[in-house]
């Protein structure tokens, strides 16, 4: 299949959101790897050229593309399965002093 410019940007995009909040350290740095790499292809890029390993990080992207999410405006990526929950603010205590 043949990826033109704004297909390898969306594809770069999910790749950094993946080496940004996946747990598996295996995976993150592989996706932040061909993130880098598709900085410098020539267009227009052909996925065939990919090796099984890379394509398989390229589907898992695609798949994790509606879970891990970059808000706009935010600097890092978010898992949507895992943000946290506003914590409750405690009221302060009043000491009296003697």
């Amino acid at each position: 299949m043949k990826m033109n410019a704004r297909q390898v940007q969306e594809t770069m995009k999910l790749l950094r959101n993946v080496a940004e909040v996946d747990d598996n350290d295996v995976i993150a740095n592989g996706a932040s790897q061909i993130a880098y790499e598709l900085e410098t292809v020539k267009l227009p890029f052909d996925t065939d050229t990919l090796n099984e390993k890379r394509m398989h990080l390229l589907r898992y992207a695609y798949s994790k593309r509606d879970q891990y999410i970059l808000n706009p405006g935010a600097r890092h990526a978010v898992d949507l399965q895992r943000v946290e929950k506003p914590r409750k603010t405690l009221k302060k205590r009043l000491t009296s002093a003697d």
